[in-house]
């Protein structure tokens, strides 16, 4: 122990003298620059000017998002106009890290990869390896590990080589912090305390104390909690002395971790506050996900378990925001987008070079074609040679013009499809984000009842309005499981319609049955005007689901006193059935959505949610048995949902979905 604080002496007086008040004489004398510029004309072209503008965006990294957007987002636009390429790229790698500071993934990693992508063609080492270092970071930050050590293992290797040592102490403490996530712990403690000495050569005070940081976190993954606690302390009065918020929230989080582990929960309700406080004021989220985290922990620990549930729903609601599947979906399209324009580059690249050559050759042979006529007005000869010879050419000009016109109508199909192909995946992966959020928020809720259920912690009333509830949850998830079976099934394997005659009287009796308690809980009025000798050919399930779907559908936005009609007329050789409602009827916005079969999720009069999958089942089962779906509406004025059947059974050939 006193070995330790002798150390961290030391240290302190070793750095005392030079780095005590570095950050607000670096904002003095950065601002005091800009002000100096500014008084100059033309100052925005000024390549000091946009340089200064990214420091103090850096500077703000830690204290203001604010403020790093505002000065990062200037420093982008003078140096586009400026074409001063190295500020371009340091720009966009700040506005990265803004974005890495508010949890939004997926326009931070789009902002490292151009960054990168102009510090490559500039081909300086340094800036390339600024760039590595923080998309390693943020692989590290997704959870993309092995791709992080891959990268930091580039980086050290070019700061090596360039002789930067602040690139080379932030790569060994991302590499460190990769062996700490696979916990391997003697590992990340090596090259965390590689890092720190490399800091204590620069002088580099900063930078020493995240290092020390690093090894306390170690020591409190090792269960060293109170030789990991003064190292902690140290670090967030430092960087509470420095003004730098985001790292007081982080070291406050783990002094309130280490107190809750030594069950000292007033101090580690204290310390856990200051840390959500600082997060809230700088707009980081994932540091405010960390310190609802262990919020929620103190006061379960504490027996309080209304504040406890509080903090964790809050905590699944920033973790279901920071990290989703959409979010996954749109960083990995990202780094398609990236991949292809670098070989789209590769390839013009490659283009330029050909129509080069081509040119040439054009000139050379435009040479020899006024050759060729001289030689023509001297050896007559040679006329009709020559003449059968143009011809020749003629003709294989016209034979290529052919088939270029083909190879361009093939193109456009192929992107005619292409595009019909991307919307399709977009539906598809709008509806599985969809389902995937819905069916885990009701189980979240039923292990929060459980968890509460065996504390004890919940009245009788408390009790039966968390049941009821529930149940509503569970009706919502079992219709959503049974519309989700049989989409997947028409989807996946395929089906066929097996059309029989069909009492549609009697099935929209079965229909309306289904929905008489939830009707009479709205007191809604259900009518079946359906004529007894209406008869339909059609597959009877198909149809049941169908007018299922579209019963729910009415009843959820419907209110006390509206009524729900199932309609049905003769129209030539076939029938047409109409769900009408007087509900709250459809905005034009949304209505123009379902008809152009787009996913649309609304909530009914009642604060019952939908996904939308029901009515895409609704117009494919209804078209598989010969049939149109149309949707009529106006909002307040109700909905009517009218499709068509055949009367009678007709010879043809039944039509199958095919699998994707």
């Amino acid at each position: 122990m006193r070995l330790r604080l002798l150390t961290r002496l030391a240290a302190a007086l070793f750095f005392m003298h030079s780095a005590c008040y570095a950050q607000p004489a670096d904002r003095q004398r950065l601002q005091a620059t800009l002000l100096e510029k500014q008084a100059k004309k033309d100052f925005f072209k000024d390549t000091s000017y946009i340089d200064a503008l990214n420091e103090l965006a850096h500077f703000n990294y830690r204290i203001s998002a604010d403020s790093l957007f505002r000065y990062a987002n200037k420093a982008l636009d003078y140096a586009k106009k400026a074409g001063y390429r190295r500020g371009e790229s340091n720009a966009l790698r700040q506005l990265a890290n803004g974005y890495r500071l508010t949890g939004d993934y997926t326009n931070m990693l789009s902002f490292y990869q151009q960054a990168l992508t102009i510090a490559e063609k500039i081909g300086e080492p340094g800036l390339l390896g600024k760039n590595l270092v923080t998309i390693s970071q943020a692989y590290t930050d997704i959870g993309r590990i092995d791709e992080a050590l891959q990268l930091s293992e580039r980086v050290k290797n070019l700061s090596g080589q360039a002789g930067d040592s602040t690139n080379l102490a932030k790569t060994l403490d991302g590499i460190g912090e990769i062996w700490y996530r696979r916990k391997q712990y003697d590992m990340a403690s090596q090259y965390f305390s590689e890092a720190a000495q490399l800091a204590m050569a620069m002088k580099n005070e900063w930078q020493y104390i995240i290092e020390t940081d690093q090894i306390g976190k170690v020591q409190y993954a090792k269960g060293q909690y109170r030789q990991a606690l003064p190292t902690y302390l140290h670090s967030l009065e430092y960087f509470t002395r420095t003004g730098d918020r985001i790292l007081v929230s982080m070291s406050a989080t783990m002094v309130a971790r280490v107190y809750l582990e030594l069950k000292k929960y007033p101090e580690a309700l204290t310390y856990a506050k200051l840390s959500l406080r600082e997060a809230s004021t700088l707009g980081s989220l994932i540091e405010i996900k960390n310190a609802c985290y262990i919020l929620s922990g103190i006061y379960k620990a504490k027996g309080d378990y209304r504040n406890a549930l509080q903090y964790r729903e809050r905590t699944i609601h920033l973790s279901d925001t920071l990290f989703n599947d959409q979010m996954r979906n749109k960083i990995a399209r990202l780094e398609a987008k990236h991949e292809y324009e670098k070989k789209e580059a590769l390839l013009k690249e490659e283009q330029a070079k050909k129509d080069i050559l081509q040119k040439a050759i054009v000139r050379t042979q435009r040479l020899e074609i006024g050759f060729s006529v001289a030689v023509i007005i001297i050896l007559s000869i040679l006329a009709r040679v020559l003449y059968r010879s143009r011809s020749a050419k003629q003709k294989a000009n016209r034979a290529l013009m052919n088939m270029n016109a083909e190879i361009n109508r093939q193109k456009e199909a192929i992107e005619v499809q292409s595009l019909q192909l991307l919307i399709n995946n977009q539906q598809k992966d709008k509806l599985f984000s969809i389902i995937s959020h819905d069916l885990k928020t009701p189980l979240h809720s039923l292990h929060t009842v459980l968890d509460l259920l065996k504390a004890n912690a919940l009245s009788e009333t408390q009790i039966n309005q968390m049941m009821e509830e529930l149940r509503h949850e569970v009706d919502y998830s079992s219709e959503l499981v049974g519309n989700l079976l049989s989409w997947s099934n028409s989807q996946l394997n395929g089906m066929a319609a097996k059309p029989v005659p069909l009492n549609l009287r009697a099935l929209a009796d079965e229909v309306l049955q289904l929905h008489k308690n939830k009707a009479a809980q709205k007191k809604i009025a259900l009518s079946n005007r359906i004529p007894r000798s209406l008869q339909g050919y059609a597959d009877k399930d198909m149809m049941h689901m169908i007018v299922r779907n579209l019963v729910s559908n009415a009843v959820k936005f419907c209110e006390a006193g509206d009524t729900i009609t199932i309609g049905g007329k003769t129209m030539g050789d076939a029938i047409e059935i109409c769900v009408s409602d007087t509900g709250t009827g459809i905005n034009n916005d949304i209505l123009d959505k379902i008809n152009r079969q787009r996913i649309v999720t609304t909530y009914g009069t009642a604060d019952e949610k939908g996904t939308g999958l029901g009515m895409l089942l609704c117009r494919e089962f209804i078209e598989l048995n010969h049939g149109l779906l149309r949707v009529e509406s106006e909002w307040t004025q109700g909905t009517r949902c009218l499709f068509t059947l055949p009367l009678l059974q007709r010879p043809a050939q039944p039509l199958v979905t095919s699998p994707v």
